[in-house]
């Protein structure tokens, strides 16, 4: 039975049997290209191969690429055919076939492999293409081959550069699907013909006075939904009646309780949005207030407004996270091995988001009364709704439109500007002017001849010379540039290995290497600062790497691959790489995982590394192709971007078949464990949600930080007059007496406060017929404030108290309602929550009595006139 796991292996064979490279799909984050949010074509991996950068030397390829475009995000849900995440089935050709074969493998592919009747499809073509006409009306009638114009059917890079037009392959799912207006045919933006395939034939140069000159090299950029094709294929007038969603769809209704006919829009919303945050949480983004992490953030929450408004009090869409693991983990195995961290990602964002919109809504929903007839709400209070509160702009944009209200965007931008800029803006493309400088330098330099791996000094030619991203002949002493050798032995800055420093040097000059990057594939640039002399372009120079850096560096490189493999024997296989720095003086290692570590267990990661340490086994480096390396179970590590062939770092006795560690890496490593020394661990904590961070040393940095531990043991020592073993006892004893002591201070602090509580009971404020007592008392810690407020309740007899304290730069309060009073309705705990959003907190409690803190002391004393509000608002 044809399905989308079977459609997208019979797609990739086709293709591989046409001769194409199949390429796996690239990470939703792009690889090398930091001007881009998110993989959005199937293309987008293959710009350099576009370009005649790439060193790969095959010229067809075909590829499943995971897509995600926020684009079309209000329409998803409300027609047959939008998402937000998709794959892209694509076939490409890098100047070698041309519009004939793409052509016909696409007809061949879609009548043929995929059964689709050909009386349904419809080809449309750029009006003023009559080569792309003539190949077509070979295939199927002229009536059928709808010529559109240049908005639909020609693909612009950009206005200037590459360009061409383009073939659609349409299909008419049925005149029930159509809009009504006697105009539809293919085309029109209905849901009747659903747009399968897209043909790009790259052939044009735009000029800047707007001509078109023809490329040397035409290329082919093709573009097939999976989603859709699978539709089509199997007879479906939607995408969401798929196996790819009802699975998924039908959980949610599930789960909520829902009738899906009733609900339709909002199961699929919320399906597609589901899809699209687990593959963001598996390919290493997390939600945060910036870049994609935002927009990670911004359709969980869509998502989980949209089933809240249908009921869901809880969170609900990690559960669905988790089973499209189970349902896609055949097509993407990383899904499975991350499905405990992924959910717990999402559920821990649910729940914030949850605890946001209860207080959020209640503040918005005054707001939109208080705005009256205008309709229109003031920007500087949505941006402090924001800001305050944590509830995000789209959000409020939302409801107030849902309620026929508008927000001025300018004067939430005036107040944003005013603030810490947290949005999405924050993403800058930096890097875009660099890179496309040395983008054209490489093509006039060519690649750079790296040979550190066995070397860390070399004679070599100078290639290129460049100062402020400027291209020259000559760079002086004083000055700070860039030189570009023939043949290099500086590693440069990449898979999170930092670059080599060392020295460039002549009979005429010296140069300090401050570091070396490679901003393009194939091009290291030496980052210098001439000491002595100068340097031409062509001159012959000595290239030495400083040794013993690099030797801390590879010790630290290898201990990150030992501790990888002790996470994964301690904590699970669930744990995956989510970025690195290693450096001459620490490294640090980010891997996904939910929780923190305990103590036991990152002493136990010790043991293991310090025993494969002692073990002295041999760390050895093969090349071989991608397919072995995954076959021998070699680690592809988080964010790298691997070509056919790779480079493996395998940890292992020969006498053992299992290798302790085998890793794809690019970097400098030590040649047995042993060189390492010694290995400690300096610091484990939190990232970001389900990704956790460990620092740590090796070798002598590692001798360095135990002899200072060792240095501090032995002043805590003298100062508490003890030896080192005493220690622990002396300090145990200390606290101790300190716990006793303050316990004698509350209990003083108590009694005298004692003395305030009739003045405050006789000054109580009448509220809605009700004593209110509310007041800041000050050198209160918890326990003394709810002595205090029992006092207060037992003296008041009837109504309520509220007191806090502000001290130690944060604000603690209780709240207590006296029996009769929590009989007529009113409740702690209602009142706790109401009033710790007045301080950016959070409480709550029982009926009776309830607690609550802050984090901004400067917010109390405007929360406490507000009491009478929080009070009239019960009870409810």
């Amino acid at each position: 039975m044809l399905n989308s796991l079977k459609i997208r292996q019979e797609f990739l064979e086709y293709f591989r049997k046409n001769g194409h490279q199949i390429v796996a799909s690239d990470s939703l984050v792009p690889s090398g290209d930091p001007t881009l949010l998110f993989s959005s074509a199937g293309m987008v991996q293959f710009k350099k191969h576009f370009l005649g950068q790439s060193a790969d030397t095959f010229k067809r390829a075909a590829s499943c690429q995971k897509c995600f475009r926020t684009s079309d995000i209000e329409r998803v849900g409300n027609t047959s055919r939008h998402l937000t995440f998709f794959e892209m089935l694509g076939n490409f050709s890098f100047g070698d076939y041309f519009k004939q074969d793409a052509i016909a493998w696409g007809w061949e592919f879609l009548t043929g492999e995929m059964a689709l009747p050909k009386d349904k499809l419809y080809p449309t073509i750029f009006k003023e293409d009559d080569e792309a006409y003539n190949l077509w009306k070979k295939i199927v009638p002229e009536s059928r081959i709808i010529r559109l114009g240049e908005d639909s059917n020609f693909w612009n890079m950009g206005p200037t550069g590459p360009c061409g037009p383009c073939s659609e392959i349409l299909i008419d799912l049925g005149e029930e699907l159509g809009c009504g207006n006697p105009n539809c045919a293919p085309g029109c933006d209905c849901d009747r013909y659903l747009e399968i395939w897209n043909l790009v034939f790259t052939q044009f140069d735009r000029q800047q006075d707007g001509s078109l000159k023809n490329l040397p090299r035409k290329n082919i950029d093709t573009g097939m939904g999976l989603e859709r094709v699978t539709a089509a294929a199997t007879g479906k007038k939607s995408i969401f009646d798929t196996d790819l969603f009802t699975p998924s769809i039908q959980m949610l209704a599930d789960i909520l309780d829902l009738e899906k006919a009733k609900h339709t829009p909002a199961l699929r919303m919320m399906a597609d949005h589901c899809r699209a945050v687990t593959f963001l949480v598996s390919d290493g983004i997390l939600p945060s207030n910036e870049g994609r992490g935002y927009v990670l953030r911004r359709i969980l929450r869509r998502a989980l407004r949209k089933g809240r408004m249908l009921g869901a009090r809880e969170p609900f869409l990690f559960k669905v996270s988790a089973a499209l693991a189970d349902s896609m983990k055949d097509a993407y195995p990383e899904l499975e091995q991350r499905r405990e961290n992924i959910a717990s990602i999402a559920k821990l964002e649910e729940e914030k988001f949850l605890e946001t919109l209860e207080s959020g809504m209640k503040i918005l929903d005054d707001l939109l009364k208080k705005t009256g007839s205008g309709k229109v709400l003031d920007g500087g209070e949505a941006f402090k709704l924001y800001d305050t509160y944590g509830f995000p702009f789209d959000l409020t944009k939302e409801i107030a439109q849902e309620q026929g209200y508008t927000v001025d965007e300018n004067s939430y931008l005036a107040s944003q500007k005013e603030a810490q800029n947290k949005s999405r803006a924050a993403w800058s493309g930096s890097g875009e002017k660099d890179t496309t400088f040395f983008a054209a330098l490489s093509k006039e330099a060519g690649r750079t001849v790296f040979e550190g791996y066995s070397k860390t000094n070399a004679s070599a030619r100078i290639k290129a010379i460049a100062k402020q991203a400027l291209k020259t002949d000559v760079i002086s002493a004083g000055e700070e540039g860039s030189i570009i050798l023939e043949v290099t032995p500086f590693y440069a800055e990449s898979g999170g290995q930092v670059g080599d420093t060392g020295v460039i040097s002549s009979a005429e000059g010296t140069a300090e290497v401050i570091n070396t990057i490679k901003p393009v594939e194939g091009l290291f640039v030496h980052q210098v600062k001439v000491t002595k002399g100068s340097f031409r372009t062509g001159e012959s120079v000595e290239a030495r790497v400083d040794i013993e850096r690099r030797k801390s560096i590879m010790r630290h490189h290898t201990a990150t691959h030992l501790l990888h493999k002790a996470l994964r024997s301690i904590l699970g296989a669930h744990i995956a790489q989510a970025g690195s720095l290693v450096s001459p003086d620490y490294f640090r290692f980010d891997f996904t995982h939910p929780s923190g570590l305990k103590n036991d267990e990152l002493k136990a990661c010790e043991e293991i590394v310090n025993k494969a340490i002692r073990d002295n086994m041999p760390v050895c480096i093969t090349s071989m192709s991608l397919a072995e390396a995954r076959k021998a179970g070699a680690m592809a590590l988080f964010g790298e971007k691997y070509g056919e062939t790779v480079r493996a770092v395998t940890v292992s006795e020969a006498s053992i078949e299992q290798p302790f560690s085998m890793e794809l890496c690019g970097g400098t490593h030590v040649s047995r464990t042993g060189d390492i020394g010694f290995f400690k661990i300096t610091s484990e904590s939190s990232v970001a949600a389900g990704t956790r961070r460990i620092e740590a040393v090796a070798g002598r940095q590692a001798e360095i930080f135990v002899h200072g531990l060792e240095n501090t043991l032995e002043d805590i020592s003298k100062q508490l007059k003890v030896s080192s073993a005493e220690i622990s006892s002396r300090i145990d004893k200390l606290l101790s007496d300190q716990k006793a002591m303050e316990k004698e201070l509350s209990a003083f602090k108590s009694k005298l406060a004692s003395g305030g509580a009739a003045d405050l009971v006789k000054n109580a404020r009448d509220i809605n017929g009700i004593k209110v007592v509310s007041s800041k008392v000050s050198g209160m810690d918890l326990d003394t404030l709810k002595d205090f407020s029992d006092k207060l309740k037992n003296s008041l007899g009837s109504g309520i108290v509220l007191i806090a304290n502000d001290s130690s730069g944060k604000v603690s309060f209780v709240t207590s309602v006296t029996d009769d009073k929590v009989k007529a309705g009113y409740s702690a705990g209602k009142i706790a929550k109401s009033f710790a959003a007045l301080i950016k907190g959070s409480g709550g409690g029982k009926p009776e009595f309830a607690q609550g803190g802050g984090k901004d002391p400067a917010l109390l004393d405007s929360a406490l006139s507000k009491i009478e509000e929080v009070i009239k608002g019960q009870p409810s």
